[in-house]
C-alpha cells in the first residue's frame, strides 16, 4: 500500500501540537495518523483518509486538530462551570 512514509511535527495553537505519520500510497495520495498533544501530553489520535497532496493532508490534520482542541476546551469549561455551581 505505501510508497513512502514521512514523520512530521506540527505546532498548533494554545499549547497543542501533533506528530503525524503520513504515507503516500502507490496511487500518489496521502493518508495517516496524527497524535494530538497538549503541552507534550498525548490527548488524542486522528486518522485521516487519503488526501490529494501532502499539503492537503497537513491542512486536514490542522483543521481536525483545531476542532478537537476546541471541543476539549468546551468540555473542560463545562466541567469547571458545573463545579462552580
Amino acid at each position: 500500500m505505501s510508497a513512502t512514509q514521512q514523520h512530521l511535527f506540527v505546532e498548533l495553537s494554545d499549547g497543542w501540537s501533533s506528530e503525524i505519520d503520513i504515507r503516500q500510497t502507490t496511487g500518489g495520495r496521502y493518508a495517516g495518523v496524527a497524535e494530538l498533544r497538549l503541552r507534550g501530553l498525548k490527548r488524542g489520535v486522528l486518522v485521516f483518509m487519503q488526501q490529494p497532496s501532502l499539503d492537503a493532508a497537513v491542512a486536514r490534520v490542522r483543521l481536525r486538530a483545531s476542532q478537537f482542541a476546541r471541543e476539549r476546551l468546551s468540555l473542560a469549561e463545562a466541567r469547571t462551570g458545573a463545579r462552580a455551581s
